[in-house]
């Protein structure tokens, strides 16, 4: 870091100086015609730095180096999150797929078999829903938990699910392959603190108005309790225009292949949030890098018990993935 301080006040460089030598820090002091400039090296993980802010007389305190560590490629160049049974996602491209919520045992049954044929192997399913208006379905809760593996185990599929509370937690370990955290509990680090605790796979959602390095601190709490089974997922951002459901940062997926070794998912279904323009945002972001794509699909969207306008129908999720084998086969043969 940089530590910029008023060129007449020697006695607050005095008072830097002598909390940089106890943090045991290394740094010069370059004094200038108005300003002095103190480069400070260390580590910095250990020291919260806007407390320099806070001393009078200090014009303004500049961070170099990332405020993260564990989840850049300096930690590790590339991390591939391994579920068993051939499921990998970091190495090969994946959809996870599924109902906004799970409904019942037979609808379920229903979109699973769907998914299945298609050779789909991550199946989600909502049951504990975070709602914005508490008249709206909420979801099956536990019930719903055991549908979800039930079914998921049939068809010899992984599963994936919301949790919203800690207070689930020890029902997610038992019934669920990977707990995704969702954009609301972003920021909620005792949640993200015990997931990191229990090693399970996670899928952590981008909140809609958290810039990149507050999504990246954010998994940094469950990297520094032990577990590296992070996969991060990119939903869109919070914007005044209301023609689609959030803004799409795309250039989000190659920022964060590059900043981070952990595998990057988008979800164009809460990005976007109409079903008709899913697919060509999905088909970019194959094009753009990303390890894979979370997408709400439902044999009746119209009559869903949550967010039927933001999914795919069997049909138009047929057609978008086989539009997208065709991509990828094209970008994995040397002729194209």
């Amino acid at each position: 870091m940089i530590i910029v301080l008023k060129r007449d006040r020697k006695e607050v460089l005095e008072d830097v100086r002598s909390r940089l030598m106890a943090g045991g820090f290394q740094y010069n002091v370059l004094e200038g015609v108005k300003y002095t400039v103190i480069p400070v090296l260390g580590d910095l993980t250990a020291s919260d730095i806007s407390r320099f802010r806070s001393i009078d007389g200090v014009d303004k305190v500049l961070r170099i180096s990332s405020p993260y560590y564990m989840v850049t490629k300096e930690y590790r160049p590339r991390t591939i999150v391994d579920l068993g049974d051939g499921v990998r996602i970091g190495d090969d491209f994946r959809f996870i797929a599924g109902p906004c919520s799970v409904e019942s045992e037979e609808s379920f049954d229903r979109i699973a078999a769907f998914l299945s044929s298609l050779g789909i192997k991550l199946l989600r399913g909502g049951t504990y829903k975070m709602r914005s208006s508490p008249y709206s379905f909420q979801g099956l809760g536990d019930e719903g938990l055991r549908i979800l593996s039930s079914v998921a185990r049939r068809y010899g599929m992984k599963s994936v699910s919301e949790i919203v509370d800690l207070r689930s937690l020890d029902l997610f370990l038992e019934h669920v392959d990977i707990i995704q955290v969702g954009a609301r509990n972003m920021y909620n680090f005792t949640l993200l603190r015990e997931l990191g605790k229990s090693g399970k796979p996670l899928l952590i959602k981008r909140a809609p108005s958290a810039r990149i390095e507050d999504f990246l601190l954010s998994v940094e709490y469950v990297l520094l309790e032990g577990n590296e089974n992070v996969i991060l997922c990119e939903r869109g951002s919070i914007s005044f225009d209301d023609a689609s459901r959030n803004a799409v940062n795309m250039a989000a997926i190659p920022m964060l292949k590059d900043l981070s070794h952990l595998p990057v998912l988008l979800d164009p279904s809460h990005g976007v949030g109409v079903a008709r323009y899913i697919p060509a945002v999905s088909e970019a972001a194959v094009l753009l890098g990303a390890d894979g794509l979370m997408v709400e699909i439902h044999f009746d969207p119209s009559n869903a018990l949550s967010d039927g306008f933001q999914s795919l129908n069997f049909s138009q999720f047929s057609r978008m993935l086989e539009k997208i084998r065709k991509i990828q086969n094209c970008l994995n043969s040397t002729c194209c």
